[in-house]
Formats: C-alpha cells, structure tokens, sequence
C-alpha cells in the first residue's frame, strides 16, 4: 500500500520507508523528518478495505490499536517527554482488515479489492495537503 501511494505521488524526493516495527522503533524511524505518514492496519469493527486518517488522539493508549502489536500512542508520547525528535505533522492512515495477527506475503481478497481505491484517496489527500504547506514535501528530510 505505502509503495503504491509513494508511486501516486510521484515525488522523487519523498522517501518510501516499509518497515515492520513497533514501539519506539517507529519513532526512530520517523525522527529524521519534518513530516512523517503512517499507513498500517486496523481491526476495530470497520468494514474489511475501509481507509480512513486517524488523529493521533484515536489512538488509544491502553491498547495496541494498530497491528503488529504497535501501541503507537504510547511511543509518541513516551517520545515528547523524553523530548525525543518527532515530525512536526505526522499523518496515520489504517486500512480496516480482518485479522491484523496474521502475517502472509499477499493481502486478503477484500483488502487487495480495496487497496487501489484507499491508495489513490491516500495520495489524493497527501498530495492536497503538500500543495497548501512551505516546501511542499511530505516525506523529505529536514534540510
């Protein structure tokens, strides 16, 4: 999904970081940048292929909301009090799938129907807000 939405937009100075950790490794991965976009999955009730933004007040922080066992919200704000680098703006996007548990190399029939449409709204939506922001790079280092 990332790399397809990375495709969508075109830009060869955005960066395409696909990774698969959790916690505060995340954190470090996003440290570097201005701006950061997290796309991951979800199961909360949502219809399978569902995309949509989260705040990061959604989040929660009691439980690991986004799969791969990533409580997301606790790392950032173990992150402001540590006063660790953050991105200015961070972007999540979470695609509702079925069972967040299970790893595969392919997506499930009713997310692979799913991802052109969330990939393009993704892209949309980034590149909407990249065009009304100074420098106008979402993904790109500090400079």
């Amino acid at each position: 999904m990332a790399r397809r939405v990375h495709e969508l937009l075109g830009d060869p100075e955005a960066d395409l970081v696909e990774a698969a950790v959790a916690g505060l490794k995340t954190i470090q991965l996003l440290a570097h940048y201005d701006r950061g976009v997290i796309i991951d999955s979800i199961c909360d009730g949502s219809a399978v292929g569902q995309v949509r933004r989260l705040r990061q007040d959604e989040l929660g922080g009691g439980c690991a909301w986004l799969s791969h066992g990533v409580n997301l919200h606790l790392a950032l704000e173990l992150a402001r009090r540590l006063s660790l680098p953050l991105p200015q703006e961070l972007l999540i996007y979470v695609i509702a799938v079925k069972d967040p548990h299970t790893f595969g190399e392919r997506f499930t029939p009713e997310v692979e129907r799913a991802l052109p449409n969330a990939a393009n709204r993704i892209a949309a939506e980034l590149a909407a807000l990249t065009a009304h922001t100074p420098g106008g790079k979402p993904l790109a280092p500090p400079g």
